[in-house]
């Protein structure tokens, strides 16, 4: 009489699709910039992505973590902060790419993202986990410029500040283009700034 091990042992559902992940996301990402994040639904993704609401649910644990990760790529940092030795042109590099980011397709999904975590913790946490590799590029730069002796000690995370925030003041407020210019001008004068005397 066979006994239990020898019984045929049954799976833990439906395997997963090849592929379904990216598909998701791909979708998710077309359909925020349809709808916008407030309309955006998971039932609606789950039913273009022609996947159960189960299956997004048991990847991502809610709309706003599906977001983050759709958007992830497009906000994506550099792999390392450059070190051409010169802080100037290392800063002006990274806040360039920014800059390209912010005035390209990121912007208006960014801009969104963040009038709608005004109301919602999980996305200013979100939000804030896009953000957080990329200030650590800057970060990276100047510490490297005050151990090279280029830059005084100071409190980076404010020397980032003024390099970036008024990047967001003209996307979120000013609602004025970020011209390419923008970057170089705003690194000489934030460095005359700080700069030992």
């Amino acid at each position: 009489m066979p006994n239990e091990s020898d019984a045929p042992k049954r799976g833990r559902g439906r395997p997963r699709r090849e592929g379904a992940d990216q598909e998701i996301l791909t979708v998710a990402l077309e359909m925020l910039r349809e709808k916008g994040y407030r309309d955006l639904t998971v039932d609606a993704i789950a039913e273009r992505a022609h996947v159960a609401k189960t299956t997004v649910y048991r990847r991502w644990p809610s709309k706003g973590a599906l977001v983050a990760n759709a958007v992830a790529p497009m906000a994506a940092a550099l792999a390392q902060a450059p070190d051409s030795g010169s802080l100037e042109a290392d800063l002006t590099q990274l806040l360039t790419n920014t800059r390209e980011l912010l005035a390209g397709e990121l912007g208006p999904i960014a801009a969104e993202l963040i009038a709608e975590s005004q109301h919602d913790p999980e996305l200013i946490e979100i939000v804030g986990a896009i953000i957080a590799p990329r200030r650590k590029l800057f970060r990276d730069v100047l510490e490297r410029a005050v151990s090279r002796g280029e830059l005084p000690p100071h409190d980076a995370e404010f020397v980032v500040d003024l390099l970036v925030a008024p990047l967001w003041l003209r996307l979120l407020v000013a609602h004025v283009p970020l011209t390419a210019e923008l970057p170089e001008k705003l690194v000489k004068t934030v460095l005359d700034g700080v700069r030992a005397r």
